[in-house]
């Protein structure tokens, strides 16, 4: 098997020898090809490669040979503070996030390229919310609560080495995107920041990315691991056109015979994991979907398909069984360039997912890390539409929001299990069919907001905002309302997700 590996390996980069080049410097994750280049080649795999945001101050390294003098080092400082107030329907809630931290980025060489991020944070809160009013997103790394408020972690690591043009390896810690639009039914950065190792290489057209990944969880007190290995085959079969492969497979480090630690099997980069996983008669569980995109001049269409599992005579019979389990998107971008100053944004999506999808048995296995599902923070169970407008001048940024949600029993409210909550056990259902969108205490969510950002500092890419807003909940009968307002001064360097689901 080792020497087919080596084989394997040895074809791979025969063929890929003088294919296009891949370059060691990585974007920073809210970077988008579409809006902020005038590139055709709007990659779905973010953070994308390419030349970062040039950010702090730059120095050079000493005793460099002629062909190195390029070489240098950023250091900069990290801001996230932030405080909100929202005015529930049944008591008010202060919140304040105050973050601060430091940034390092490093080019040694034209193959590697190095990026620090290190941002702590202290969170407090005054009173009772849930979980589509807190302020500070999951995107953290969490130690022990205390009564009011909670400490935390916001590492973004990442090491970029490419010894060949067309072979470029990633490892760190750090949240990975896949898709062009604001969610992702694939796989998103709503989630903690992750240990990963990434390898991503480019033959002709196509571009295939391997991303190894480990995960933990808490149950009942305990931290368990587990594990995630995930293929991206993306091929641009025109310049404008985009279509893409994916394969997810989630794993436990322990099953209930021994430590299986990381799968040796899903460690190879051309298996497809289905046949792997019922070689190993495993209960690992698999998603497969599909990405694609279309670009206009000024347009930019795209869409995602996930299937967790189905079975092809219980669609055809539309019997709404529980275990016909997958989700989708469908969306539209739009720029336009009013002048060199100001330029317009627009963005609307379809999100859905059946109810069960991306759950499991048990928490090992879930499509989730530390507690948040690793595609749509809504989890299943639910349709949104979601759409924003961007008016960006010169240092300002107006950005009206609005979206709507439908959303079936996660288990809350005295319902019983309806495939909303991914971390509830598919086997606890209760019962095999009739299964629909919104069903069995349905929950209407209409948010509108609007956000107003200012870069007061633009070598450190240092924003004032002020993100305010409504939202009307239905719940069978009773119909909610609540007003909120949040306002801080952050570094651009992340998606903040506060406030947006």
């Amino acid at each position: 098997m080792r020497k087919g590996l080596l084989l394997i390996l040895f074809s791979w980069a025969f063929i890929a020898v003088g294919q296009e080049e891949i370059a060691a410097k990585v974007n920073y994750l809210n970077f988008d090809a579409f809006y902020e280049s005038d590139s055709l080649i709007a990659d779905p795999v973010l953070p994308s490669m390419g030349i970062p945001y040039a950010i702090g101050w730059k120095y050079g390294y000493f005793n460099l040979t002629k062909e190195n003098r390029k070489n240098h080092i950023r250091i900069f400082p990290l801001l996230n503070t932030k405080g909100s107030f929202s005015n529930l329907y049944y008591n008010q809630v202060a919140d304040l996030n105050i973050g601060a931290g430091f940034g390092l980025e490093t080019e040694l060489s034209k193959h590697f390229y190095a990026r620090i991020l290190f941002t702590g944070n202290i969170l407090f809160r005054d009173g009772t919310g849930d979980k589509y009013t807190r302020i500070f997103a999951n995107d953290y790394w969490k130690f022990p609560a205390f009564k009011q408020h909670l400490y935390t972690l916001q590492p973004q690591i990442r090491l970029s080495y490419t010894p060949y043009e067309f072979i470029n390896i990633q490892a760190g810690i750090d949240q990975n995107f896949i898709g062009q639009g604001k969610r992702s039914m694939l796989l998103s950065d709503y989630s903690a920041p992750y240990p990963f190792v990434q390898l991503r290489t480019k033959i002709w057209k196509l571009e295939i990315t391997n991303l190894y990944q480990f995960f933990d969880e808490q149950v009942k007190g305990k931290k368990i691991n587990k594990f995630g290995s995930t293929h991206f085959f993306n091929l641009n079969a025109t310049s404008r056109f985009k279509i893409g492969l994916f394969e997810s497979v989630i794993f436990a480090a322990k099953d209930t015979l021994m430590n299986r630690g990381y799968e040796a099997a899903y460690l190879n980069p051309f298996l497809f994991y289905r046949p792997t996983e019922y070689g190993l008669g495993s209960q690992d569980r698999l998603l497969i979907g599909l990405n694609t995109s279309y670009q206009f001049n000024s347009w930019l269409l795209y869409g995602q398909f996930a299937f967790d599992d189905f079975v092809l005579k219980e669609l055809i019979k539309r019997t709404r069984w529980w275990a016909n389990k997958y989700s989708g998107q469908i969306g539209a971008k739009w720029k336009h360039q009013v002048n060199e100053n100001i330029q317009l944004r627009w963005l609307g999506e379809l999100n859905f997912a059946r109810p069960f999808t991306y759950s499991h048995i048990n928490p090992s296995t879930v499509y989730g890390h530390q507690g948040n599902s690793l595609a749509h923070p809504l989890g299943a169970n639910f349709v949104e539409v979601y759409t924003e407008f961007g008016i960006y001048i010169h240092s300002f940024i107006i950005r009206p929001e609005f979206f709507f949600t439908q959303q079936g029993s996660n288990g809350e409210y005295g319902y019983p299990n309806h495939g909303a909550n991914i971390y509830w056990p598919y086997n606890d259902k209760s019962f095999e069919y009739g299964y629909k969108i919104g069903g069995n205490g349905k929950v209407n969510r209409y948010h509108a907001g609007v956000e107003f950002t200012y870069r007061i500092e633009k070598l450190l890419r240092t924003d004032f905002f002020l993100h305010s807003g409504v939202e009307i909940r239905q719940m069978g009968n009773a119909t909610k309302n609540y007003f909120f307002v949040m306002a801080g001064i952050r570094t651009a360097l992340w998606n903040d997700r506060s406030f947006n689901f």
